[in-house]
């Protein structure tokens, strides 16, 4: 008798075992590389470049809501064409508002009693500030100027520091949340000059904001 030699038939597979392996081949992918874990993978590996990057010291980092709004703030406050006595404009991280426009004088009494004279004419614009950022700032006399109808641009005089209440508004940092109330700023401009607005600055860099005066 002799052994018959027997071929296996080629297994045929059903649709269904098709199906099978594709999910016991999910099943056994590693986890990283798996279609609901890519994009979370993905989203944590920048996250983490961009910590190791900063010392996860960026206030940015987290901050995905005040970019826009706070833009369309500085472009609406911003505004010279828009901005007169009484309205509230911001530079940078200062708030202003312009309260009133004293009419010129040849002389004033400073702080101490004395009779400080000009060399044109002194006028005072009185200023409210805030300061509007998160750290404690000092607002400087220097970086604001007063404009006259011809455009010129006149500095403040060297005796804004002499006036009442100037040492406590020029020379001590204001802190955040915090307004100073009637800042007075002392120019001293040719006689007979017309008086169109003042510029107002956060910083000796900063762009500036102009208010209209009467």
């Amino acid at each position: 008798m002799t052994d018959q030699q027997t071929t296996s038939s080629p297994q045929i597979m059903s649709p269904t075992d098709g199906a099978t392996e594709t999910a016991y081949n999910e099943a056994t992918r590693p986890w990283f590389k798996k279609k609901r874990f890519a994009l979370p993978s993905a989203a944590f590996l920048l996250f983490l470049i961009i910590m190791i990057s900063t010392g996860g010291n960026d206030p940015r980092t987290f901050d995905f809501t005040t970019g826009a709004p706070e833009s369309h703030v500085e472009g609406a406050t911003n505004a010279p064409a828009s901005a007169t006595i009484g309205q509230s404009v911001r530079d940078g991280k200062f708030a202003f508002i312009v309260t009133s426009l004293q009419p010129p004088n040849r002389s004033l009494t400073n702080r101490l009693g004395t009779r400080e004279t000009a060399q044109g004419e002194f006028v005072i614009v009185r200023v409210d500030v805030t300061n509007i950022g998160y750290e404690a700032r000092t607002l400087t006399a220097t970086d604001q100027f007063l404009i006259s109808d011809k455009g010129q641009r006149f500095a403040t005089s060297a005796a804004t520091l002499s006036l009442a209440g100037s040492e406590e508004i020029f020379l001590e940092k204001i802190n955040p949340g915090h307004t100073v109330n009637g800042a007075s700023l002392l120019f001293d401009v040719p006689a007979g000059t017309t008086v169109a607005g003042v510029e107002l600055h956060d910083s000796a860099s900063s762009p500036g904001v102009t208010v209209k005066l009467p």
